[in-house]
């Protein structure tokens, strides 16, 4: 597949990479936290409304419940006080408000099931948009310099767009697109790393454009993509698996994990790709 502006460099293999099945609870995963030695994630859409924080060997410690319903939940981010959690999927296109839910990070003593704070984000007017042909479909959050990032996944255009909004405000309209350079793929999560004020994006081919790997059974072929703090494309990678990527993160080692959607055939999988934002 051709890039705009930056070829891909595929996979090599590290002694780092390491691969773990996460258990039935977590089968189809779509966000992913690192948060010291352990990780937090969710399912997607319909699941059950719950956190589940869990260690390097996909061991569940904690869970959180919501007393909001999962309608599409899609990614989590943190300001290191609170998680923020994006209640933002759209494939079909009819929403007309997304939301996200503000959680404390220190889950003790909170009562179950939590009733957290929600932010609601009010789309622009419905312009009869079609199921997999808009871009206010969005499966990435990312907090950083105090504000929270909404990154679409762009169906339509295939550019993905970052939009700035306040965690303070509980209703806010969507305002301005911000466009990163186009990676060639879809996008499924994203972080911001701060040491080096790098943008990370995750991700895979749009379906309907890479017919040849489903033809093929080469699987989803998910990619990652690197940006400066000005959206600058310095980057493209192959990732070391050929699953639905749905989470990426960075820990305190600044290693770079993923988390996979199961299906019926195989579990979720939580991969330590090898690779480091160093």
């Amino acid at each position: 597949m051709l890039l705009s502006g930056c070829s891909v460099s595929q996979p090599v293999p590290a002694a780092r990479q390491s691969v773990v099945a996460l258990p039935s609870q977590l089968l189809e995963t779509s966000g992913l936290l690192c948060l010291e030695q352990d990780f937090i994630s969710f399912n997607d859409s319909g699941g059950k409304p719950v956190l589940y924080r869990f260690d390097r060997n996909g061991d569940i410690k904690h869970q959180l419940h919501l007393s909001f319903r999962n309608s599409d939940w899609e990614a989590i981010s943190s300001d290191g006080e609170f998680l923020y959690l994006a209640d933002t999927g759209n494939n079909a296109g009819y929403k007309k408000a997304l939301f996200i839910y503000k959680v404390p990070l220190n889950w003790s003593g909170l009562k179950q099931p939590y009733t957290p704070e929600r932010l609601e984000i009010i789309l622009p007017p419905d312009e009869k948009r079609q199921p997999y042909q808009h871009d206010l479909d969005f499966e990435a959050l990312v907090y950083h310099q105090d504000a929270l990032w909404l990154i679409s996944k762009s169906w339509n255009s295939q550019i993905p767009t970052r939009y700035k909004l306040d965690p303070k405000l509980k209703q806010q309209q969507l305002g301005n697109a911000i466009p990163f350079a186009n990676p060639g793929f879809l996008i499924t999560d994203a972080v911001f790393e701060q040491s080096k004020q790098e943008w990370w994006l995750v991700g895979y081919p749009d379906p309907r454009k890479a017919i040849w790997a489903y033809l093929s059974n080469a699987g989803f072929q998910p990619q990652i993509a690197r940006y400066d703090k000005d959206l600058l494309l310095l980057e493209t990678k192959a990732l070391p698996t050929t699953g639905q990527v749905e989470g990426l993160c960075i820990d305190q080692d600044k290693q770079i994990w993923l988390s996979e959607e199961g299906t019926k055939q195989s579990p979720a999988l939580l991969i330590k790709t090898g690779f480091s934002s160093q």
